[in-house]
């Protein structure tokens, strides 16, 4: 199901796909997760959570039912040897497949998804201050009442 969904998302040269139970990594290609760059790193363990999620989901097996994926799919100017350029198309496959996720799936991230996917997500923007939504929890919690 990992090379299934790596497939789904157009990341190229990413032909075999497993979870090395033995070095308790994720092998893409030729090389293990850990001796990619940051971009593909990020993607590779953003797949191997959706698949996860996605097989217990499906087979009825025990699950909580959501993922979060804190900025899985950002782009790197500069990949390091081997590794591959995640571009826009793979960042654009990997929203349209998050939208059908069979759970509830929340995406932190620092670019906006197309916008046919914001139109079937929830999207809310942290502005980091005052104005607008400051981040994922709210800035103050009100007391509650009958206590004062």
């Amino acid at each position: 199901m990992l090379r299934q969904t790596l497939e789904e998302w157009k990341v190229p040269a990413v032909d075999f796909a497993e979870y090395d139970q033995y070095a308790a990594d994720i092998r893409a290609g030729s090389r293990p997760r850990a001796g990619r760059g940051k971009g593909v790193r990020s993607v590779l363990h953003s797949a191997f959570t959706t698949a996860l999620a996605r097989y217990c989901i499906e087979h009825d097996l025990p699950h909580l039912g959501f993922i979060v994926l804190d900025s899985p799919v950002v782009t790197y100017r500069e990949p390091v040897g081997e590794d591959v350029d995640i571009t826009g198309h793979v960042v654009d496959h990997f929203y349209r497949h998050m939208a059908a996720f069979p759970g509830q799936a929340i995406i932190m991230e620092n670019g906006d998804p197309p916008a046919d996917v914001l139109s079937c997500a929830s999207s809310y923007r942290f502005t980091g201050s005052e104005e607008g939504r400051p981040g994922f929890f709210p800035a103050a919690f009100p007391a509650p009442p009958g206590n004062g």
